[in-house]
């Protein structure tokens, strides 16, 4: 239909509905597009009027958003946490993090006094402050993510520490669009003061407590096991683990694995490239052979691998890569650089060392040698383990895994 019949105006842009047959009755955006003389088209996947308004609105902010040195007055903050996520965010090794940050400060603005319609010129300190409280106690929230609507509630608040990464996020997209000269500056958004803050995880897993997360590994899932080995015998970070892929990552000739993820540039949290110990050879074969598959949910299989064992609600995949370090750190036969090497801390290595380092698999052998013995000692308690246990479907965990401790004859 043409502009002067359209329900909806906003700007250049108007609603029309599509007419062919496969698509009736879906609303859809038109604007005039000057340079090809043409009107062009972009499907609201909606026949409800309400929340065809609703996309013509974001459709217009979003395109706004993009124009250089907006008054900081008139620049929203939500498209330009949108723009952040699909020029930026969504390529970053912790993108499930940043995704889960920005979608809490959009519900976060959605109910406080600031609105939906909160400015770059909003995001002051009061603000920041009243985002904390928040998050810190019960809450819920749904908004409308690029893959559609998101809904999120917690019966108790998070930590300080998940507010604190939450605003880190926020800051980058802020500082994103400066960056880019879509906004004049972007305001200081200060971290969440230390009071608030967790104090610093301490806790180191025994060999004792690594072979039985070993053994539920192997008996929950393969995808877990391989996630479980790769920490062990490399100390890799957690979301470098998950994103790990055998078949680019692990060169059987040379025996050397690259820990950065291919499709992620490469930052200060470096992650090596580092020799494989033997047992691990045979784990990265296998896996190049088979399909490769994911851990669905990296945070669901961790809790209730916690319940199954009965551990302390402190053991998370990175207790794994502070234990392993720990261990090599408490060595003395393995020399401090290996171990700041292996963990992706820049240390004291020159330039020249650093770049030729990653092509001498011998370079780490004190390092590779004690991660050996170290894997040796938890297939020797995850055996141990498996000599009196099983893993069944238990009645109190609401039908969850649970080691049982059996009589074997």
């Amino acid at each position: 239909m043409p502009r002067e019949d359209s329900p909806y105006v906003v700007g250049d842009f108007w609603l029309d509905q599509r007419r062919d047959k496969r698509a009736k009755g879906i609303w859809q955006v038109a604007w005039y597009e000057a340079s090809t003389r043409q009107v062009r088209y972009r499907s609201t996947r909606t026949a409800d009027i309400d929340e065809a308004k609703a996309f013509i609105h974001a459709h217009d902010e979003g395109l706004r958003a993009k124009e250089p040195r907006q008054d900081p007055h008139e620049a929203l903050v939500i498209p330009q946490l949108f723009l952040y996520w699909n020029e930026r965010g969504k390529n970053l090794t912790n993108a499930d993090q940043t995704q889960r940050s920005l979608k809490a400060f959009m519900g976060f603005l959605y109910q406080d006094e600031v609105g939906m319609s909160a400015t770059i010129s909003d995001m002051i300190p009061a603000t920041i402050d009243r985002f904390r409280i928040w998050r810190m106690k019960p809450h819920a929230f749904e908004v409308d993510w690029v893959d559609g609507p998101a809904t999120y509630r917690s019966e108790t608040g998070v930590s300080g520490d998940t507010v604190d990464r939450n605003l880190n996020d926020v800051r980058a997209a802020i500082n994103h669009a400066a960056d880019n000269m879509r906004i004049a500056y972007a305001p200081k958004i200060k971290g969440v003061e230390a009071k608030y803050k967790n104090p610093l995880r301490e806790r180191v897993l025994t060999i004792a407590e690594l072979g039985m997360i070993a053994w539920y590994a192997r008996r929950h899932s393969p995808a877990l096991f391989r996630f479980v080995a790769l920490q062990v015998c490399t100390s890799v970070r957690p979301e470098a683990a998950k994103r790990f892929d055998p078949r680019e990552q692990y060169n059987d000739r040379t025996k050397l694995i690259d820990l950065q993820p291919h499709e992620r540039s490469r930052t200060k949290k470096r992650n090596a490239i580092i020799p494989a110990i033997r047992p691990m050879q045979v784990v990265l074969r296998r896996w190049q052979k088979d399909n490769y598959v994911p851990v669905d949910s990296n945070k669901t299989a961790w809790r209730m691998m916690r319940k199954a064992l009965r551990l302390s609600d402190d053991v998370f995949p990175k207790t794994i890569r502070h234990t392993i370090a720990t261990m090599l750190y408490n060595d003395p036969s393995v020399p401090e650089r290996q171990v700041s090497e292996m963990l992706g801390h820049e240390g004291k290595l020159s330039r020249t060392t650093k770049l030729y380092a990653k092509y001498d698999p011998s370079r780490l052998a004190e390092a590779v040698k004690a991660l050996t013995t170290i894997w040796q000692g938890i297939s020797k308690e995850a055996r141990r383990f498996d000599a009196d246990h099983l893993l069944s479907t238990g009645r109190g965990e609401g039908g969850k895994f649970v080691a049982t401790k059996v009589e074997k004859r």
